[in-house]
């Protein structure tokens, strides 16, 4: 049964000035470690981190869809898995997952020039 759909999309220019003006504060508040490394290693990290806080929104619209949330960022992580995105919960995300029942988190990203996209789907 599906339990709920969030999408999100993000403006690359938008994190990219967050990156600038912010530096690794706002990196390190908002991605895990491994996010920080995937993203940091690709040709255009801004575009990755702004497709993954993309990812970290759809999933918190998805969860709360009456916009009653108070999940630590750090507590979603996309990762990959046969070359394919993930998402991994901690922490205050992972024990609402478990009361709320969920089997599986289906998600899709995209990202061209400016903007990142990411859907979720979550099943219970």
């Amino acid at each position: 049964m599906i339990l709920g759909i969030g999408i999100d999309i993000v403006d690359v220019r938008r994190i990219e000035s967050i990156i600038v003006r912010w530096q690794e504060s706002f990196i390190r508040r908002v991605f895990t470690d491994s996010e920080i490394k995937y993203c940091n290693n690709k040709k255009n990290p801004a575009q990755r981190f702004a497709t993954r806080f993309a990812a970290k929104e759809a999933l918190i619209k998805a969860l709360f869809p009456r916009g009653e949330f108070g999940i630590d960022y750090k507590d979603i992580e996309v990762g990959e898995k046969d070359r394919r995105p993930i998402i991994n919960l901690f922490g205050e995300a992972k024990k609402i997952a478990a009361k709320k029942n969920i089997k599986n988190i289906h998600i899709m990203l995209s990202h061209d020039g400016d903007y990142g996209i990411a859907n979720v789907v979550i099943e219970a």
